[in-house]
């Protein structure tokens, strides 16, 4: 059975993986004095997704020299904002729509709860941007 030779960063995820015959004692040596960690290949096998993608869907990392499931994934400071942004377009170009078929049909009393709606939109939208640039 293959053993591999693997180097994992601070948070158990696996970077370079080198097969571990490849190499004399010698360079083994070396390569583990220089953070690489020596596996089985079932253990190798977790990493590259040979046994699913975890309980969270995002594979497994090394913790305590052993695969356990990756953390869920957390989406970052410029993805939240713009999965913000995207989903405030869509509703504000919804109520748009609406707003101009009601000034088309000179609907008064529906295009002032429409600017209410608008005016709520906006206000959510900047809170939530507020907390999204402010957290971390």
């Amino acid at each position: 059975m293959n053993r591999y030779l693997c180097k994992f960063d601070e948070k158990g995820y696996r970077h370079e993986t080198y097969l571990s015959c490849e190499y004399t004692d010698e360079q083994k040596a070396e390569m583990i004095a220089n953070g690489y960690v020596e596996i089985t290949q079932d253990e190798w096998s977790y990493y590259v997704g040979n046994h699913g993608e975890g309980d969270n869907g995002t594979g497994y990392i090394r913790v305590d020299g052993k695969p356990v499931s990756a953390p869920p994934y957390t989406p970052s400071k410029e993805e939240r904002l713009a999965i913000l942004e995207a989903e405030y377009e869509q509703e504000s170009a919804e109520l748009e729509k609406y707003y101009n078929k009601a000034s088309i049909k000179n609907n008064t009393e529906l295009m002032a709860e429409l600017r209410e709606e608008m005016a709520k939109l906006e206000a959510e939208y900047e809170s939530k941007r507020k907390e999204i640039e402010e957290a971390e």
